[in-house]
């Protein structure tokens, strides 16, 4: 097996493939066959423009526009599989962005984009809410109607912190989240409570992605799959049960099974693609966008 492979490649096996596994402002961590090692590559700006035809002078002719910073259409991001041009010697340069299989995307924020890619390639989507102050049914719905270009992909609730809610709580909760029709795990990674059910889903070479709100133990999952200290993490805040946001980028980790886990930074609001006036669910208040 290839390293591509063990990452996650099951197209045919060629020189000029990698796979993202973190990204740096123009500069991205990628994996590929032609190292043995993980090596930086940059976005070769040329091949990542928008070419528009322009009707003028003499005859028609190409004019190259720069893509506005972020533009997820025309951006790797980690977990994508890219073409490159691998140089031993110097600069490699990433060439332009494979067909994704899956993706989680929410409305941008920001209202600069319509859209904004959470997570890309992965075979299941781990929705992450703890069973203390975060639980929001409000929220899990709208992340649920947000799953609709997950592919072959499935999506899977995790109630984190079980050792912080009593058993009556925590299967009421359970229950709440597997009336809407998904399938939905309580876990504790502090005691090891639940852990075989998550471990269930690992394969070599499977992709795993958690995105959630700040706070809900991502990076302390992470690092009970991992065995060890990938990501940091803080305590829960005593007075009020709330974690505190760690993740600030989007990582690919490899763990000892074999499979993958795509790392996100903590969601705050999550909006529906497409709507001119999305209503956000922002902890337990309801907000709207801003046209």
């Amino acid at each position: 097996m290839t390293l591509l492979e063990r990452y996650g490649w099951r197209g045919a096996v060629e020189p000029g493939i990698a796979r993202v596994t973190s990204a740096h402002g123009d500069y991205y961590r990628i994996v590929c066959n032609e190292s043995a090692e993980p090596i930086l590559a940059r976005k070769k700006k040329s091949a990542f423009a928008r070419r528009v035809r322009q009707e003028g002078g003499e005859g028609p002719f190409r004019r190259v526009e720069r893509v506005e910073e972020g533009d997820e259409r025309l951006t790797p991001i980690t977990g994508d599989f890219v073409t490159i041009r691998h140089n031993e010697q110097g600069e490699s340069f990433i060439t332009g962005i494979l067909p994704r299989i899956s993706r989680f995307e929410r409305r941008d924020p920001t209202a600069r984009r319509k859209s904004q890619t959470l997570a890309v390639n992965f075979n299941v989507l781990f929705i992450m809410m703890s069973l203390t102050e975060n639980f929001s049914l409000p929220r899990l719905r709208r992340y649920l109607a947000l799953c609709d270009t997950l592919g072959e992909a499935k999506a899977v609730v995790v109630l984190t912190k079980r050792d912080l809610a009593d058993a009556e709580t925590a299967a009421a909760r359970l229950g709440e989240v597997r009336s809407l029709g998904c399938e939905a795990v309580a876990v504790s990674a502090a005691t090891g409570e639940g852990m075989d059910d998550i471990r269930a889903y690992e394969s070599p070479g499977a992709t795993l992605a958690f995105i959630g709100s700040s706070g809900v133990g991502k990076s302390t999952l992470l690092n009970a799959l991992a065995g060890e200290e990938l990501a940091a993490t803080q305590e829960v805040q005593e007075w009020n049960g709330k974690g505190r946001h760690t993740t600030t980028v989007r990582s690919l980790v490899m763990l000892p099974s074999g499979a993958m886990v795509v790392d996100t930074p903590g969601i705050r609001e999550i909006g529906m693609v497409g709507e001119d006036d999305a209503v956000l669910v922002k902890g337990e208040s309801t907000h709207r966008w801003r046209k």
